[in-house]
């Protein structure tokens, strides 16, 4: 019997290192040194009461996913901390460092001048929080009252970072006020309204020098997306709408994911538009329909249809999934891709997957790389034109 031989970890057998001390991090699939992971611990089981977490409770009444087992929530709790222990000991196997939060009590109401709320969620989902764009990060002002101090438990982390790599750049975007009238856009009650800046920094996927960033699909508005662009314009980066055919309350890390350069995936139920699909395939991205997801836990479970899509890609075409999304591992082996499969669906109600529980702070690979040639002529173009138009008119002065 042929067997296939065992890969080799990304790192061979580098010793174990403390840290690189180094943010740097440009797309989402180069290969990957250095993680956060979230944490369970002191996760809440009882949602806050809030306006944008009542908004995405109804996830789950509309799409009723089929339940493998139905665990309650204690049970779905207990096997999620095994299953992140799981994923924590693959990626220290592959040589990558891991680091963790240091959370603190979240059971307590939290009020500022301007409102209360009955609890915090927990630290599980770094993703949310941060995204780092090249040697910048950027911190989201969070669209929820009980995440607002969710950053807090990164403080101690993100500061060492920041005395170890003098190129570091933390840029934070100015936080909502979270009022009642923060929400209620188009009358629907949790939406963000567009009088301030809302994102969650998982409503952006990194393609090089391009960022392509959502709004109005859940935690951010084009207020958000505005200041992101203008932000990241100033680092030389460019930042693009992603436009998808239907209304699906998610992050973009469960509906669009790349796992190397020239291949990206999406959800069935989260189609991108055409002009979207056009600017992809111009430039020579084969871009797959990678299904519905098939695996639900627990009626906690309110993540988006395309959680299956959430995975950890820790090198060119090699990805940590979800062991049960058969379908989209199938995908992946077909396009050439290592597929790493772990339990991970335990973990869905208290944050999601394997991408929302983990941070790229370091991954090495080319800087500013542009994997879109068209936007490259584009840009060329419209600055020629700027050119001539700036000389016609300083002759005719």
């Amino acid at each position: 019997v042929s067997l296939k031989p065992q890969r080799a970890s990304l790192t061979g057998n580098m010793p174990a290192l403390e840290g690189f001390g180094v943010v740097e991090s440009w797309n989402e699939w180069d290969s990957l040194r250095e993680v956060w992971v979230g944490t369970l611990e002191k996760k809440n089981l009882t949602p806050a009461d809030e306006p944008g977490v009542a908004r995405k409770l109804k996830s789950y009444s509309l799409y009723n996913w089929p339940l493998r087992d139905g665990l309650g929530d204690k049970a779905c709790m207990a096997e999620a901390q095994k299953q992140l222990d799981n994923f924590v000991a693959v990626l220290e196997g592959e040589g990558i460092v891991v680091k963790r939060p240091t959370p603190f009590p979240t059971e307590e109401a939290l009020k500022t001048p301007l409102w209360s709320v009955d609890r915090m969620g927990g630290f599980t989902c770094p993703r949310d929080v941060f995204f780092v764009a090249g040697k910048q990060v950027i911190e989201a002002p969070m669209s929820w009252r009980s995440r607002y101090f969710e950053n807090l438990a990164w403080r101690d982390l993100m500061m060492s970072y920041y005395t170890a790599d003098p190129r570091m750049r933390w840029s934070c975007a100015p936080k909502p006020k979270l009022t009642n009238d923060s929400y209620g856009k188009d009358g629907v009650p949790g939406k963000p309204n567009e009088s301030e800046i809302f994102f969650d920094a998982a409503d952006a996927r990194r393609f090089g020098k391009d960022v392509f960033f959502q709004a109005h699909y859940g935690t951010a508005n084009q207020m958000g997306r505005d200041w992101v662009r203008r932000e990241l314009t100033a680092s030389g980066l460019r930042v693009q709408d992603a436009e998808f055919q239907e209304f699906h309350f998610s992050h973009i890390d469960a509906r669009l994911t790349p796992v190397d350069e020239g291949l990206v995936f999406h959800s069935n139920m989260d189609k991108p538009t055409h002009e979207m699909l056009t600017l992809f395939k111009e430039n020579e991205w084969n871009v797959i329909n990678a299904g519905d997801r098939t695996e639900c836990r627990s009626t906690s479970d309110n993540c988006a249809p395309g959680i299956h899509l959430n995975v950890c890609t820790i090198g060119p075409g090699v990805v940590i999934v979800e062991q049960s999304e058969k379908f989209f591992i199938k995908k992946l082996q077909e396009e050439g891709c290592d597929v790493i499969p772990v339990p991970f669906s335990a973990a869905y109600p208290w944050g999601g997957s394997l991408n929302c529980f983990t941070l790229d702070v370091y991954r090495h690979g080319p800087a500013g790389k542009s994997y879109f040639p068209s936007l490259d002529r584009k840009a060329e173009q419209e600055a020629a034109r700027a050119e001539a138009a700036a000389a016609e008119k300083a002759a005719a002065a």
